[in-house]
């Protein structure tokens, strides 16, 4: 853990040959995560466990004087979120708080608690999507490594070709293909093999869903985001992206959410539905306490200064049939 702030840490502040001395802190406070994730705030119990409930199938021709055929919902899968503890405390010895701090008008650090809380869910939730195709993934942060759970109610990773449907019926899948090409890189060809794949997922049971993708997601200011402009620029003109065609004005375009805090995988993309961001469909956050600045606290026997900043909520997903993605691998 490291240790309280002191003047021998940062002797510049009460050196007075230095006039200016600024803060380079964090970006202004950031809930970008609010564009993919369906948000839940308020939630007062340590477990938050949702369930579903399928509709019916289609109905049947009846003939005369016949039975009219019978059919029940099935139940759909459960999924836990267990609600997680974060935060950071700045410690200051009184004397660099007063002579440096307080005296050069830097009490604003106390503020970059509050940025670190904010940076850190940003980042969290960007690594649940990164690796929205396995099924866990190792955490690493100033407290150590933990584990991550990935999975979906039917136990299976957010983007797969083989989610398992609640009647027991055909597996759906949406991992973006073509039909013989997976994990297809991004492209005009990948765009319409993303609303494909989207097309012939299944409700729980086995009806075709009217899923509309509208927003394209992938790494802030990489290849695949750079060509994602490209090509919406081209299809707002009615060209064919990539070619001197102009028979592409009946695609149906995208809004474009570039993710900063995407740190690997930077040529992985994905595609959702807005319409269907909600309780039921898509990413979840499940939030007990929004961010807190708390302090200052004075330590009694040192007279150390403290303040600290905490945040509670847990991050998932129980059924993700308004997401498609790919690995731009062009391969399993």
């Amino acid at each position: 853990m490291p240790s309280t702030l002191t003047i021998a840490d940062v002797s510049d502040l009460v050196d007075q040959s230095i006039r200016d001395i600024w803060i380079k802190g964090s970006e202004k406070e950031s809930r970008m995560f609010e564009q993919y994730y369906n948000v839940v705030s308020g939630v007062t119990d340590y477990y938050l466990k949702d369930s579903s409930i399928s509709g019916l199938g289609y109905a049947s021709r009846v003939v005369e004087n016949a039975v009219i055929v019978a059919e029940t919902p099935v139940q759909g899968f459960d999924k836990t979120y267990t609600q997680v503890n974060f935060g950071k405390i700045l410690p200051v010895t009184k004397v660099m708080w007063f002579f440096g701090i307080q005296k050069r008008k830097l009490t604003a650090i106390a503020d970059e608690l509050r940025a670190a809380c904010a940076d850190m869910r940003e980042l969290r939730c960007a690594e649940r999507l990164v690796n929205s195709f396995s099924t866990n993934y190792t955490v690493s942060d100033d407290a150590g490594n933990w584990t991550a759970t990935t999975t979906g109610g039917d136990g299976v990773a957010m983007i797969s070709a083989s989610h398992t449907r609640e009647d027991g019926g055909t597996d759906w899948g949406n991992r973006i293909t073509d039909g013989s090409t997976v994990n297809m890189d991004w492209e005009y060809d990948a765009l319409k093999a993303a609303h494909r794949t989207a097309a012939l997922i299944r409700n729980p049971k086995g009806k075709k869903m009217n899923i509309n993708l509208d927003t394209w997601v992938g790494a802030k200011n990489y290849t695949n985001h750079h060509r994602a402009v490209e090509m919406l620029g081209a299809m707002n003109k009615g060209w064919m992206p990539g070619t001197a065609e102009h028979d592409s004005a009946g695609v149906i375009t995208y809004k474009i959410l570039a993710l900063p805090w995407i740190e690997s995988n930077t040529d992985y993309w994905w595609m959702f539905d807005s319409s269907k961001k909600n309780d039921t469909y898509g990413l979840q956050y499940k939030e007990s306490q929004g961010i807190t600045l708390d302090g200052p606290n004075i330590v009694f026997r040192t007279e150390e200064i403290q303040y600290r900043s905490t945040v509670m909520f847990d991050i998932g997903f129980n059924d993700s049939r308004n997401w498609v993605g790919s690995k731009n691998t062009n391969a399993a």
